[in-house]
């Protein structure tokens, strides 16, 4: 056997240094492409539901939001448990599904089926990104010498992880630290009761006049003119504008009975970095099964156009975890052990 395979060989000279080329750059492109991980990840196939509703008590989280979407989920295709957790104002129920379950066709079903849960109005629910604990792969903070916490927390939130969020493998870009921005309206109870008026009045004036909207189109001539209502507001100024009702012919505004200010979220806690009392920080999730070595080349590129012509000027992000140093000590580890037992 093994010497007509030898003639064959020699005879058909060609064809097998065809074959054998063809294998070689198989194998090349497969060690190439071979994702290499520091945190081998082994957990299972997880899907998290996540529904906010601010103002209630665990109790009724428990019985409105919790208890429904634990009905419409329970036999999901797949799964091997299902916990929950009914906080203030949260609900979190994670089923964990078998090995071999596909994560995008599991979330799908979770999906479909939370559409017939019979949840309260106003309800925030959603599904958690695709990721793993074992997928922070990118953390830094934006340091700069010229800008408010509440400016850096805003960069940070409307533009670095909108751009992060490009880069293919990245499952979401979660924000901590800084100063939120809001507009509050600090409304006066004795105010609205002069004007008899109800705090109702006062957030149902606001969310009529901050839309815009369309009016179809006027001719005029050959051409049309798009007609729309611009309503939108854009300040604390606008705000206060706002009419709530008219007496006598004078129109009674939200300014006439409030105090417009802009200002921040309630904070729950902050962040500090060595000796910096307060920092806006930020981690990029891996999204499930990508390379986290194509991923963070992908990071790097888009952290490099933020700094170079995105951001402000004297805003920047500076990382202080980055997996791809980890990575590179631990193939220098691997790289150092195979080669000694080689020679051993």
């Amino acid at each position: 056997m093994l010497r007509r395979l030898i003639e064959l060989c020699v005879r058909r000279r060609l064809p097998v240094l065809v074959v054998t080329a063809g294998i070689a750059a198989y194998g090349v492109n497969a060690y190439l492409s071979l994702p290499v991980e520091a945190y081998p990840d082994v957990t299972n196939v997880q899907v998290q539901v996540i529904a906010q509703m601010p103002g209630l008590a665990p109790e009724e989280i428990e019985r409105q939001i919790t208890v429904p979407i634990e009905r419409v989920l329970n036999g999901t295709p797949g799964t091997i448990q299902m916990r929950s957790e009914s906080l203030f104002g949260l609900s979190l129920v994670s089923l964990t599904f078998e090995d071999d379950v596909d994560s995008f066709r599991s979330r799908a079903i979770v999906n479909e089926r939370l559409s017939q849960a019979d949840l309260p109005q106003g309800l925030n629910v959603k599904l958690a990104p695709d990721a793993t604990p074992l997928g922070e792969i990118y953390q830094f903070r934006v340091a700069s010498d010229r800008h408010t916490f509440m400016e850096t927390r805003s960069e940070l939130e409307w533009t670095i992880a909108r751009v992060l969020l490009q880069v293919p493998g990245v499952a979401d870009v979660v924000t901590f630290g800084g100063y939120l921005k809001e507009v509050h309206i600090e409304v006066a109870p004795s105010r609205l009761l002069a004007h008899g008026l109800s705090l109702s009045d006062v957030t149902d004036a606001v969310q009529r006049s901050n839309r815009n909207v369309g009016g179809g189109f006027l001719r005029h001539g050959d051409q049309q003119l798009t007609i729309r209502g611009v309503g939108y507001v854009q300040s604390p100024q606008d705000v206060q504008a706002i009419v709530l009702k008219s007496e006598r012919g004078t129109p009674v505004t939200v300014g006439d009975v409030s105090r417009v200010v802009l200002s921040h979220a309630p904070r729950l806690g902050t962040v500090g970095y060595n000796t910096d009392g307060e920092v806006a920080e930020g981690f990029v999730l891996l999204r499930r099964g990508e390379n986290p070595s194509v991923v963070l080349d992908g990071v790097h590129e888009k952290v490099r156009q933020l700094n170079d012509s995105i951001l402000p000027k004297g805003m920047r992000i500076v990382p202080f975890y980055d997996r791809t140093t980890l990575v590179g000590e631990t193939l220098g580890t691997v790289h150092h052990n195979l080669l000694f037992g080689a020679l051993l």
